[in-house]
């Protein structure tokens, strides 16, 4: 097919080289038979004219003489402008027209072209078909096991939260709607789970955010008032309603708390690029600068890892001392306070991490991973031993339950710190909740059945 296609253009050329010569010769022979046909129909009319008596003889004689004339002095200049050789010319350059152009084109495309271009394009682009089918296979078929597993254990909200998670990506927003609708209902205080059902909802209507995924992206905000996604999502709201200066507002706030290295940032600053013109925006102002990452790059990991310890921990200890100060200027940045918690628990300094995390649940009460991550340093390394959980960690994790009432860890430690206080009740009564969201022939599961079965010893 490939070569079949050359020959096919090649041809296409040959007509657009050849056609003027061939034109040339055609116009010619065209112009003479017209202009002889004419003098003789003159010689015709002058007989005629004759014959009724219109003209004399000797009149008719010197018409006919004249057009003779002309006819000899017509069929001479033809034959002077397209000489007999000039044909054998014609033919000569059709021929090297017809030998050079295919050689030259062939040789020149054997030459710098990619002959096997279209065959391996073809490979790559039935390779890449292959392997979307086979993900679409898997992706269906996890998404029916697990169908089949909510029907057996309906009240896992972490798998309907997985479920509709699932159908989001490959574009089922209305069944994404479904799952995620009883993933929340079993675990009202799930952030992601809004999150998500919001993005579903909005697709689901084109990409118009609806009013139920307006209400959805402001329960995310009282939860994690820095969430991206729903920051940018409301801002798109205003677009979509008129408010095009509270869209540009609240996109241009986003960006200028986002690091620098953000996924989402190239996204906000072409919609700031975008509305700025329509408000009279400088386009050199309608970007905020970014503030500075405060991850490492990729330069900095492979240079620390080239450190010896004590250089890396030096290099960990400047990058924590930035965020701690940038925190005192920023106190409010319950982020912020989270990722120092983080790099103080790496660096072995509990308590300091211990008062960022305080930090961070008093700015945002209702988040649940601060909360979570400040239980797990308050219970320490009761975690992974048989030593008594401290009472402010099980509080902790009670707090976490009053805001997701399913969150596993939060159910295991409530239960741990009951049977610890000799409440066998209040630990049987939350670790069996843990084991309906377990799966029912997982170790996990097993493990969990004999420690309640204990309690009644």
């Amino acid at each position: 097919m490939l070569w079949l296609g050359f020959a096919l253009l090649a041809l296409v050329a040959l007509a657009f080289l050849l056609w003027p010569l061939l034109r040339h010769r055609h116009a010619e022979a065209g112009r003479k038979v017209h202009d002889l046909a004419v003098y003789r129909a003159q010689l015709d009319e002058v007989a005629q004219e004759q014959a009724r008596g219109a003209l004399t003889e000797a009149e008719a004689s010197a018409a006919k003489l004249e057009i003779q004339r002309r006819l000899l002095r017509a069929d001479a200049a033809t034959d002077l402008a397209v000489p007999k050789q000039s044909g054998r010319g014609i033919r000569i350059a059709t021929m090297i027209v017809l030998a050079l152009v295919p050689l030259l084109g062939g040789g020149l495309y054997l030459a710098l072209g990619r002959p096997d271009a279209a065959e391996f394009n073809l490979a790559q682009a039935r390779i890449r078909a292959e392997r979307e089918a086979q993900l679409r296979q898997d992706t269906e078929r996890m998404i029916s096991q697990l169908r089949e597993r909510l029907a057996a254990s309906p009240d896992r909200a972490d798998g309907w939260l997985l479920l509709g998670r699932s159908l989001l990506l490959t574009e089922r927003p209305a069944e994404a709607v479904e799952a995620l609708d009883r993933a929340i209902v079993l675990q009202p205080g799930e952030v992601e789970a809004y999150a998500l059902r919001a993005e579903a909802l909005t697709l689901a209507a084109d990409g118009s955010v609806t009013d139920a995924a307006q209400r959805d992206f402001r329960a995310v905000l009282e939860r994690d008032p820095q969430h991206p996604g729903a920051r940018y999502y409301l801002g798109l709201a205003r677009l979509q309603q008129g408010d095009t200066r509270g869209a540009y507002d609240d996109w241009y706030a986003l960006a200028a708390d986002s690091p620098a290295d953000a996924p989402w940032l190239e996204t906000v600053h072409g919609r700031l690029r975008e509305l700025a013109p329509r408000l009279g925006v400088a386009l050199a102002q309608a970007v905020p600068q970014p503030r500075p990452a405060e991850a490492p790059d990729r330069s900095q990991v492979e240079a620390a890892q080239q450190m010896s310890e004590a250089d890396r921990a030096e290099m960990i200890r400047g990058m924590v001392d930035r965020l701690a100060e940038r925190l005192k200027e920023n106190p409010d940045d319950a982020d912020g306070w989270l990722r120092l918690a983080r790099a103080r628990e790496v660096l072995g300094e509990m308590d300091a991490a211990r008062e960022a995390l305080r930090r961070a649940v008093a700015l945002q009460p209702g988040r649940v991973e601060s909360r979570v991550a400040l239980a797990f340093n308050l219970a320490g390394t009761a975690v992974k031993s048989r030593d008594p959980l401290p009472a402010e960690a099980v509080a902790e994790f009670r707090a976490v339950l009053q805001q997701a009432p399913n969150h596993a860890q939060a159910l295991w430690f409530v239960g741990r710190g009951a049977y610890e206080a000799g409440d066998k009740a209040g630990a049987a009564e939350h670790w069996n909740r843990l084991l309906a969201l377990l799966p029912p022939d997982s170790p996990e599961a097993r493990e969990l059945s004999e420690r309640i079965a204990s309690l009644t010893r």
